[in-house]
């Protein structure tokens, strides 16, 4: 099995379009650079999953650098503001890093963070059940604040995460907005991962996948020789139609 090399720091780079990133290349030993909408690249540390000959770029991003932070929070701007949100929600952990900055630039006063921690005071009505992607063996719930709930109660709503592939946590965090009588209008996040998110947004109404936003996607690779290559996605699961 391959494990990770965790004595390299964990490095994100972002290149302007029309920059080289090596992206022509057919195997990647270390890094995959990920083409984004508006021509620039995203290069992501690939990841070796356990007890597996597959790998995926990973995206940490309360751990990227500054300046690679303000790029994706300048292109998430975009998609949030054309929705026109009465309230912008950040999906734990990781999406918090950019719904605080997100909504603080098109002009909110404040943002919603979920959690999966369970203050004393919380409601466990005002809860849903995960599974994340990246904890696998931990069941876990994802809360809203009582404290907060009329930020976002009958608002307009916009979601932000970092990368959505199962879809899991995107719709616990959609059920439990629609408990607070909240309307989705739009799910924003920096990439999507394969397309089982399309089949459990779908899940809880067909219209749903529409509704996601996304700078660009980002394949599994499987090992090679020399590093590791994109798997075409239509031998990983279906692209929807």
């Amino acid at each position: 099995m391959t494990t990770p090399n965790f004595s390299s720091p964990y490095r994100v780079d972002w290149f302007a379009p029309g920059a080289s990133a090596r992206a022509e290349s057919a195997s990647h030993p270390t890094h995959y650079p990920v083409g984004l909408a508006d021509g620039s690249r995203l290069c992501l540390p690939l990841t070796p999953l356990p007890g597996s000959d597959r790998a995926v770029a990973l995206l940490m991003s309360n751990q990227t650098n500054f300046m690679v932070e303000r790029e994706i929070v300048e292109r998430m701007i975009v998609p949030v503001r054309a929705a026109a949100p009465e309230a912008v929600v950040g999906i734990p952990t990781l999406g918090l890093t950019y719904a605080r900055p997100v909504a603080e630039a098109i002009g909110m006063s404040d943002f919603v963070a979920l959690g999966h921690s369970r203050k004393f005071w919380y409601d466990e009505r005002l809860s849903e059940a995960v599974v994340s992607s990246t904890s696998p063996e931990q069941s876990k719930r994802v809360y809203l604040d009582p404290a907060l709930l009329e930020r976002v109660h009958a608002k307009r709503v916009v979601i932000i995460d970092d990368v959505l592939n199962t879809g899991a946590t995107m719709a616990a965090a959609i059920s439990l907005l629609q408990k607070a009588q909240a309307r989705v209008v739009a799910l924003v996040v920096v990439l999507t991962e394969g397309w089982d998110w399309h089949r459990k947004l779908a899940g809880i109404d067909p219209a749903m996948p529409a509704l996601v936003s996304a700078l660009g996607h980002i394949p599994l690779f499987q090992r090679t020789g020399i590093g590791w290559a994109p798997i075409p996605e239509t031998d990983v699961d279906a692209r929807p139609s």
